[in-house]
Formats: C-alpha cells, structure tokens, sequence
C-alpha cells in the first residue's frame, strides 16, 4: 500500500477507471453537482418547450387545412353575416387543401346552391370574399325588379310577420337584406366556375361584376359566426350563430 499523500499505483487509477461509482472521482464533487441539477432543470423546460412548438405546428397545420376563422369587415352578406361578424369556415368541406399547394389535393362534391363559401378574389390579389352560391356551371341567371331568375324560375323573396325577409333559393331559404332593383343579365355560368351574391344585394360586389368564380378560388364553408365585435364591443346575441 503507498504512503499517505504518495501518488496512487497506475494500476489503481486504471481500476477506478473502469468502475462506475468511481470514475466520477476526477471530476470535482462541487462541479457534479452543479451538471446534475443544471440537467434537472433544464430538461422539464426542453422538453415542455418541444410540446409548445408540436402544439403550434399541429395548430398551423389545423389552421391551414382544416378550419380558420376570419373577420368580416362589410356589410354585403347582412342580415346573414353583420360587419364585425368572425366566422368559421370549414376549409375541407369541397376538398383537401395543403399550404402552399395550389388546387386541392383531394376534391369532394359541391359546393351547391345556396351555400356561404369563402373564395379567393378573381381579380386577383390576397383579398378572401365571402358570398352565397347563388348558380352552378350550366346554369342561367338573370336579376329584374329585385326578384333573382335561375334558368328562369323566379327565386321568390317573402316578407314574414316580424317584418324580415327572406329568399327561397332552390330548397334553401336564407335572410334577404336589401334588393337591387337593376336589371342583370341573363348569363350563363361558365364551367368549373360558380355564380355568387351577397344577400344584401344592394350593397353587394359580387359575380354581377367580378365575374363568374373559378370552382379552385373557393376555401371553404361558411359554418357559423363565432362571435361579434365592433367599435361598440361585443353583441353575445350573435354569438355562435349558424350561416345557412
């Protein structure tokens, strides 16, 4: 056995070497204490900051491709969607889209008539519309005296008891704001393209001069407003509405 205070026998050091509980013994006692609790903490937040950025690509994705929420500025679609108005929109209910890929990657049936769908401007520009499928390819329509004609059936507008009205479109009925009385068309819907109005006609850029919507523009439905704000806060009256 060496003296006290003599340098330890190399064979020693090697036996120390390849021992677990012993080969920590060159790295200070102060220095081992300080890397375990360093790991200790940092690895609960590591590993809490990778859920965060999972979470929010998961969300992006969602977002993307699935459903979004968008704020509504004009009043082209009153009564059915108010300014102030965020809506949901079903972003897969004619099709699955993925970012940055134009056209869809997998295509469903529709949309139909009298379906609310967000679409991109045909004019071009990043601006999202939202407006009601009023025509499908093939199909005629012409406007007089405020009464929409659909290969030329009246669409016919009824004033109820409480003084709203609204439009019977096909099988669909939906809330009328104000009628334009100028005359329009007739024209015909172009293939793979869709004819859209506002319900508040008068008040309504829409297919009469934007044209015809091509079917690959469209984003999606409209399902449902979510909640209401403006300048005068928020009205919880329109608060989970459903957009028919």
């Amino acid at each position: 056995m060496s003296e006290p205070g003599s340098p330890r026998p190399a064979a020693e050091v090697a036996t120390a070497c390849l021992q677990p509980d012993k080969a920590d013994l060159f790295i200070p006692r102060s220095d081992r204490a300080f890397a375990r609790r360093a790991y200790q903490t940092v690895a609960p937040l590591a590993r809490s900051l990778l859920k965060v950025i999972a979470a929010l690509v998961i969300l992006t994705m969602g977002r993307s491709t699935l459903a979004d929420q968008y704020h509504v500025p004009t009043g082209s679609m009153w009564p059915t969607i108010a300014p102030g108005d965020r809506i949901l929109v079903d972003k897969v209910a004619y099709g699955l889209r993925v970012p940055l890929v134009e056209g869809y990657v997998l295509e469903r049936s529709g949309p139909r008539a009298g379906d609310v769908v967000l679409f991109a401007d045909p004019r071009g520009g990043s601006t999202l519309l939202v407006k009601r499928v009023i025509a499908l390819p093939g199909q005629t329509v012409m406007l007089r005296a405020g009464v929409l004609y659909v290969d030329g059936a009246a669409q016919p507008i009824e004033q109820l008891g409480d003084g709203t009205r609204v439009e019977h479109l096909g099988g669909v009925t939906h809330p009328a704001g104000e009628p334009d009385f100028a005359a329009f068309g007739p024209v015909v819907v172009p293939a793979d393209h869709l004819f859209v109005m506002g319900d508040n006609r008068a008040a309504s850029l829409d297919s009469r001069a934007m044209g015809a919507v091509p079917r690959e523009l469209v984003r999606g439905r409209v399902l449902r407003v979510v909640y209401h704000h403006d300048a005068a806060g928020f009205d919880l009256s329109r608060a989970l509405l459903s957009v028919d």
